[in-house]
């Protein structure tokens, strides 16, 4: 078709859609509702899953981090055994290269408190470094990060709540009264601590100060008033600590690897040495040597450099008897209360001092970490760690540098540590996605029945079309191009919609906290209370064009089937 023709018919298509005003403005609607939605679908998204990851980094884990091999293999386990030590050097390595570096120590533990107990997830932390490279230091409900070289601990705020080590937000009165008989015996410090709650009575939902004089509501919860300053909750905080109630104790096990005394015959002839090449099988055999009486083997050599190989192939073959394990009893106090936007770090954690690990009283660690944590100093928290953050940028500073990176440790990047979120983040985004589309393929097909309705009522039109000399395909071009302005239309206003609804939503967000503290944190993501949107600039446009091609095509199959109708038919159409 000619250049003016294509005007013509592109001007017969436009006027066709003031000619049916009520079809075009039901359809504009169907298609902009679609797009308006997919877009603010994606962009919720694929906010929830930045953010998510900005978190995992910026308060979890790092750019990347640096263990043993070993460890690596079994980070699920937390082998401790797997530790390393001498990371100093690495540390200079890294900063000299612009880069910050924090060692830690992770194990596991069930902390003891005066109102019960709870398995916790322990970090031991260089507390001046771990504040320069992570954030959630920062982000404390109450109290302060503990003190290097102390036996203090901080809290995640779901288990302070739990065992009552953190300002309590609710409780019912009883508890109430017995709060207060604990941490304010004196007068005036129990009403200045009950002037800052409220009594709610169930039954109207009306609220009052707590004046304790047996006029309460019926059976009422007494909740922390949403006007408490911050120094009022110190001041709680600082009572709870001179009662004593944050004093706690964690216990744990120490894996200590260590060639065991005595092995079993039948366990060290049928199950160990079959593992082993002949001569890796003489080795052991000249460590252990069976006892003519008993019949099992016993340890005969140590402190060699054969033992080390020894407790080396024992451990690669992930024999369980090369490691032992020694109870240990930390006492501690509740310095601190974690409440950070990672719902991670809110949990079942703990941070104390890893220089407090080091000695007998500790984890005995002799200067061993089981990962040093790595971030650039110009690092952005708004942006993902990008290439020079990257494992092979970061062995590259090694491999430049006088002191090489040990052929036991490795470098690992954050996905490493989070692959399973990552999974479930993206089988989720796709499974809604495709929720959405199917919303979106459904309005389409209203166009297709728009379409299919408007040319059943336009055959007489289309015979006339036909018979005044339009070939089938200029009249199959205006009413696909008639569906195509409607797309384009409703395609532009759901844009224009897409975009107003997300502006608040990328700024301010929506506030969650009651939900994700419902769910005791757990919502999937690693987000504990505001949700932002994000723009995605290639989608908005797809979703554009897309709407305008697809609004097209649903007009073709219905237009095609008028047209196989003979022009004397059409025109005799009714």
């Amino acid at each position: 078709m000619k250049l003016h023709e294509l005007g013509m018919l592109a001007g017969m298509s436009f006027r066709n859609l003031g000619r049916h005003r009520v079809k075009t403005v039901i359809t504009v609607i169907a298609v902009a509702v679609s797009v308006t939605l997919y877009i603010f679908m994606d962009g919720w998204l694929l906010g929830m899953t930045l953010e998510s990851e900005r978190n995992i980094v910026a308060y979890e884990t790092g750019a990347a981090k640096i263990q043993t091999q070993a460890y690596f293999d079994k980070k699920d386990d937390l082998p401790m055994y797997e530790s390393f030590g001498n990371w100093e050097p690495l540390a200079r390595v890294l900063e000299d290269a612009g880069y910050d570096s924090a060692p830690r120590f992770e194990f596991t533990g069930t902390l003891h408190a005066a109102n019960g107990s709870a398995p916790v997830l322990c970090t031991g932390v260089d507390v001046t470094r771990e504040r320069r490279l992570l954030r959630y230091p920062d982000y404390l409900d109450s109290g302060r990060f503990p003190a290097a070289g102390a036996y203090e601990i901080a809290l995640g705020m779901l288990t302070a709540d739990k065992l009552g080590l953190a300002v309590p937000r609710r409780m019912d009165a009883e508890k109430f009264d017995r709060f207060i008989e604990t941490i304010a015996p004196d007068p005036s410090d129990a009403a200045r601590i009950r002037g800052l709650y409220e009594a709610r009575d169930p039954a109207n939902g009306k609220k009052r100060p707590f004046s304790g004089d047996g006029d309460t509501p019926r059976k009422p919860l007494v909740y922390l008033k949403a006007d408490a300053e911050q120094s009022d909750i110190e001041y709680i905080w600082d009572r709870m600590g001179s009662a004593g109630l944050l004093d706690v104790r964690i216990f744990t096990t120490i894996d200590i690897k260590a060639l065991p005394e005595r092995i079993d015959a039948s366990r060290f002839t049928e199950d160990i040495l079959p593992r082993f090449s002949s001569g890796d099988r003489g080795l052991l055999e000249t460590v252990y040597e069976a006892d003519p009486v008993l019949g099992d083997y016993f340890l005969v050599e140590t402190g060699t450099d054969t033992a080390e190989k020894a407790l080396a192939l024992l451990l690669a073959s992930d024999y369980t008897g090369a490691v032992r394990h020694v109870n240990q009893l930390i006492p501690a106090t509740v310095t601190g209360v974690v409440n950070s936007p990672n719902p991670k770090n809110n949990a079942n954690t703990v941070y104390m001092p890893l220089d407090a690990l080091q000695d007998s009283a500790g984890l005995q660690l002799g200067g061993a970490v089981t990962e040093l944590i790595i971030r650039r100093n110009d690092a952005n928290d708004a942006s993902l760690p990008g290439e020079f953050e990257s494992p092979e940028a970061i062995r590259s500073v090694f491999e430049e540098s006088s002191v090489p990176l040990p052929d036991d440790l490795v470098v690992k990047g954050w996905q490493d540590y989070v692959k399973d979120y990552l999974s479930a983040s993206a089988s989720d985004r796709i499974s809604t996605r495709v929720m959405i589309f199917m919303l979106f393929l459904l309005s389409f097909l209203g166009i297709s029945n728009t379409m299919l309705m408007a040319i059943l009522e336009r055959t007489k039109e289309i015979g006339m079309l036909r018979a005044l000399g339009m070939t089938d395909s200029q009249v199959l071009f205006v009413y696909a191009l008639e569906a195509s302005f409607i797309g384009m239309i409703g395609g532009f206003v759901g844009v224009v919609l897409g975009c107003l609804i997300n502006i608040p939503m990328v700024t301010i967000g929506i506030d969650y906290s009651a939900m994700t503290e419902a769910l005791s944190g757990d919502i999937g993501y690693r987000v504990a209370a505001f949700f932002r949107s994000a723009w995605n600039v290639p989608v908005i446009i797809g979703t554009f064009f897309a709407a305008t091609l697809v609004s097209g095509v649903m007009a073709v199959l219905p237009a095609r089937r008028a047209l196989r109708m003979p022009v004397t038919e059409s025109l005799r159409f009714e």
